[in-house]
């Protein structure tokens, strides 16, 4: 969730923006008094109304904050206005008793209106077109622009801002202040009659209610005049008197630029968020109206919504608390659980439970917690948490009615945020197009696999029978729920019948967050990304899109077996019980531990629908240093991410079965010695996946080197000690089995007297000796220019490759007996098809053998994939040659130039040292 955006800064104002988030709450801060104000209670006597939303909003005099300031020179005194569409609609009237004596003075407001309260000596009046200071007492009216003062109308930030110079209001000791506001008349000097006034008060909004001014629903619970923090304001508007209503200023704490903490309080309040979104300035005008079960969209538009959050006594800023969200019926506002009956709720959810809860606004009566109402879930959940110390682990989130059914959305489609969920009265489904429980919509509860869920109904609730039917679905899915049948309970008696029930089955329960299990199945069309809002992921299953956007479902399943090591079993009870003398049907589903599995380093995935899936292989726990294996069974083309840490790997599946491994045992694994070094090479291994990587360990297990090429040279070795190796190759998914290489003594290679340094061959030659594949002869010479045989040939590849080959007791040759010296090279040759030998069943091994044959051997060692040429690298060398493939591949890989004459000469024979520059050029290119 993104932070929270900041509300736009107000001209004229020099002073702190500190506000309190609180309503009904002020603090002083840095030379000013900053007020909260209630949001969408301007209602005046309770049933005003606005004539013209097109202008108003229908919101166009609802006070949103208040402030007072001063400096040397001028006093401040701002409004903000919760809507401000038209400048020339509102108007605030502030009233002041300088001396704090009710004796003295005026009870009479200025601007005719309409509100009375004792002790006024002078008042300011505000709209867009002025501000005038007046003497209540000998009537006098001062024009403050007109005195030197200054007018603010800022549109943007909403805010009218007015500068008094001092000497015009004189301010020091401490003053009783009081602000009321209206619509302004066509001269802006006065206030208009709200449609219905009649002979009384024109005041749709009084500022400077406190808490205790506005105990939470008193009166009608569906009231406009009772539902908005209001029933205050409505009592006392309703004889015009606003006397209750007071700030107590002091101008030495303002003078002095001394702050005050804001107000922390425990229990109920209400407070306010600004929204990533605002639809529109104001309201629906029949937002406040009962609109039914009917869907609306969102009804309160604007930038700050009001939330209600109750913090429970035992609450310390240290300890992370709980949270639980409280999500209100239809026909009701964030204030619907608090009710004559609040503390059924409030007590065990919150209170007992040291949690603390929200209720949202939901941007509306009726919205069904959809689209934007949706979001304001999500924004206050945001918002709460920058606030308050909150566990995250914790977090369960229960609604009534349609709350029950915004409640059932969250958890179905958010799982792995949740602890536990309560629906009272309120099982069914409304997804983002608006459809209310389309065909199939409690399949979707077998996502709930890890989030435990309490249901509430009663024989005579007009929702038993949706409840009953998601009841069996959960059921049939196997998955952790309580479902509560409450004898003659009907659909209002879950406002707060169950919730103790519910608190208790949902008592100690945490989130999971990484499950062995996952099933997520959604509806493709059902998310908001335009709000930030999108349905694709679930715990370690992440990036979640549908194939087709029209079809009705998406799927997708994950197992770990990992952490899948101990089998649950549903197991179903149906019971009858008595609760505060009511009977109750208890239908309850627990997991039961069967027995223990032993853990596998695998993960399987099934994939309906869906064009791509990511899977986090660290929360699946997927051991990266031992083999494993991901299979996914896709219905369709499925583009999958395997994902650990900043890594990842993006293959493209086709519909069926697949199987993504570790990679398979490096082969052909060497150890080539040297002075105090041992370079080890492998062949590379078969990977499902790119991005390979190597490790080559010691005897004792220690890694030595990393690395993705196919050879790592070991240095710091001693000489005379004998050493092996091991390899192993790791992707993604993870590593395979190590390869052991011979074991291999260091030491410095051999000086042959007939190889200077400098002359042709010389490093080709030392790096034979080096590698252990040819060490001259006893005479300390290599003899370069000496023709090579068909055994030394193959004793050489041999000695390179260091298979691991036992020579078969019979030869495959008749010129070769298992008493040769090349016996088991030339066998071994033949095994490999590297050389198959002559008609007749001889080896021949005493022949010499060409620089074309050793071109075909080499190219069979390799067995690369490769297309000859049409055209020859070489004047001699014809396409129809029996080497002409070998030999173009030599060319193509750099083992070999011709020579100067352009010429390769396959017939010629090959010395000893071409060999050990063909070898080791053959070597640069492939390790």
């Amino acid at each position: 969730m993104a932070a929270e955006p900041a509300l736009p800064e107000v001209s004229g104002w020099e002073f702190s923006e500190a506000f309190a988030r609180t309503s009904g709450t002020g603090r002083y801060d840095s030379g000013a008094y900053l007020w909260t104000d209630w949001l969408y209670d301007d209602t005046g006597a309770g049933n005003f109304t606005y004539d013209d939303p097109e202008a108003t909003g229908s919101n166009g005099a609802d006070i949103f904050r208040a402030a007072v300031a001063a400096d040397d020179s001028f006093t401040y005194w701002r409004v903000d206005w919760n809507t401000l569409i038209d400048p020339e609609v509102p108007i605030a009237a502030w009233t002041f008793d300088t001396d704090r004596d009710v004796t003295t003075g005026v009870a009479d407001w200025p601007a005719a209106a309409g509100a009375r309260s004792p002790g006024i000596d002078t008042s300011l009046v505000v709209s867009s077109r002025g501000a005038w200071i007046t003497d209540l007492q000998t009537g006098e009216e001062t024009d403050v622009v007109a005195a030197g003062g200054e007018l603010t109308v800022d549109a943007d930030s909403r805010s009218f801002v007015v500068a008094v110079p001092r000497e015009e209001l004189p301010a020091d000791g401490a003053w009783t202040a009081r602000l009321a506001s209206g619509l302004a008349d066509a001269t802006g000097t006065g206030f208009l009659p709200a449609p219905q006034s009649g002979d009384g008060t024109r005041v749709y909004n009084a500022s400077f209610r406190d808490m205790e001014d506005e105990p939470h629903l008193v009166g009608d619970y569906s009231s406009a005049a009772t539902h908005w923090n209001n029933g205050g304001q409505s009592e006392h508007l309703d004889s015009g008197d606003l006397s209750a209503f007071t700030l107590d200023l002091d101008w030495d704490t303002i003078d002095s630029r001394t702050s005050t903490p804001e107000a922390a309080p425990t229990g109920f309040s209400t407070r306010w968020h600004a929204s990533s979104v605002e639809i529109a300035q104001g309201m629906d005008p029949q937002a406040r109206k009962s609109p039914g079960p009917a869907l609306q969209p969102a009804t309160f538009w604007g930038r700050v919504q009001p939330y209600t959050v109750y913090v429970p006594t035992t609450y310390a800023a240290d300890t992370p608390a709980p949270l639980t969200i409280l999500l209100h019926g239809g026909d009701s506002n964030h204030n619907g659980f608090l009710g004559a009956r609040k503390d059924e709720v409030y007590g065990p959810m919150c209170e007992e439970r040291g949690s603390i809860c929200v209720s949202p606004l939901g941007r509306g009566l009726s919205s069904w917690y959809i689209n934007h109402a949706e979001l304001d879930i999500w924004e206050v959940w945001n918002r709460v948490a920058h606030t308050y110390s909150l566990d995250s682990e914790s977090t369960v989130v229960g609604g009534f009615s349609m709350g029950g059914v915004g409640a059932t959305r969250l958890i179905t489609n958010y799982p792995d945020v949740f602890a536990g969920a309560v629906i009272a009265s309120g099982a069914g489904y409304y997804n983002v197009p608006g459809e209310r429980d389309r065909e199939g919509a409690p399949l979707r509860v077998e996502n709930l696999g890890s989030v435990k869920t309490f249901m509430a109904s009663g024989s005579e609730d007009i929702s038993l029978t949706n409840t009953q039917l998601w009841d069996g679905v959960l059921q049939d899915s196997g998955v952790p729920y309580q479902a509560n049948y409450y004898e003659d309970a009907d659909h209002g008696a879950f406002t707060s019948l169950g919730w103790a029930e519910a608190a208790q089955y949902l008592s100690g329960q945490t989130r999971v967050t990484d499950p062995a299990e996952i099933v997520y199945r959604w509806e493709p069309r059902d998310e908001r990304p335009d709000l930030g809002m999108e349905t694709d992921s679930s715990y370690w299953l992440t990036e979640l899109e549908p194939r087709d956007e029209s079809a009705r479902w998406s799927r997708a399943t994950a197992t770990s077996g990992v952490l899948d090591t101990t089998e649950f079993t549903p197991v179903h009870s149906d019971t009858l019980q008595s609760i505060d003398g009511r009977s109750v049907n208890v239908r309850k589903q627990q997991l039961v531990a069967q027995e223990e599995r032993t853990p596998r380093n695998e993960i399987d995935l099934n994939a309906e629908n869906l064009a791509t899936m990511e899977v986090n292989l660290d929360r699946a726990r997927l051991d990266q240093s031992a083999p494993g294996v991901v299979r996914l069974s896709t219905d369709g083309e499925t583009q999958l991410n395997l994902a650990r840490g900043e890594d990842s790997v993006t293959v493209q599946l086709d519909a069926g079965d697949h199987e993504l491994t570790s990679p398979s045992e490096p082969a052909r694994v060497k150890a080539r010695a040297a002075d105090g070094a041992v370079r080890v090479s492998w062949s590379a291994s078969v990977s499902p996946l790119p991005d390979v990587t190597y490790t080559v360990r010691n005897a004792e297990g220690t890694a030595l080197c990393t690395t993705s090429a196919t050879s790592c040279t070991i240095d710091g070795l001693s000489n005379g000690e004998a050493y092996s190796f091991s390899v192993s190759a790791g992707n993604l998914v993870g590593t395979s089995s190590s390869t052991a290489s011979p074991e291999v003594t260091p030491g410095p290679a051999p000086v042959f007297s007939d190889n200077e340094p400098g002359s042709a061959f010389y490093a080709p030659v030392q790096w034979m000796a080096a590698n252990n594949i040819s060490t001259g002869y006893t005479d300390g010479t290599f003899r370069k220019y000496r023709d090579v045989t068909r055994g030394e040939t193959t004793a050489f590849l041999h000695r390179y490759t260091q298979p691991d080959f036992t020579a078969p007791e019979t030869s495959p040759f008749e010129d070769t007996t298992d008493t040769g010296s090349f016996y088991e090279p030339i066998t071994w040759a033949a095994a490999e098809k590297i050389t198959l030998g002559y008609t007749d069943g001889t080896f021949q091994p005493h022949r010499a053998v060409t620089r074309g044959e050793f071109a075909t051997f080499l190219y069979r060692l390799a067995a690369p994939e490769h297309n000859a040429p049409t055209d020859s690298p070489f004047d001699d060398l014809s396409t129809g040659n029996i080497h002409y493939e070998a030999i173009t591949w030599l060319a193509s890989q750099g083992i070999t130039i011709g020579d100067t004459h352009g010429h390769f000469n396959a017939l010629e024979p090959v010395t000893r040292g071409e060999i050990s520059a063909f070898l080791e050029r053959y070597d640069n290119t492939h390790h």
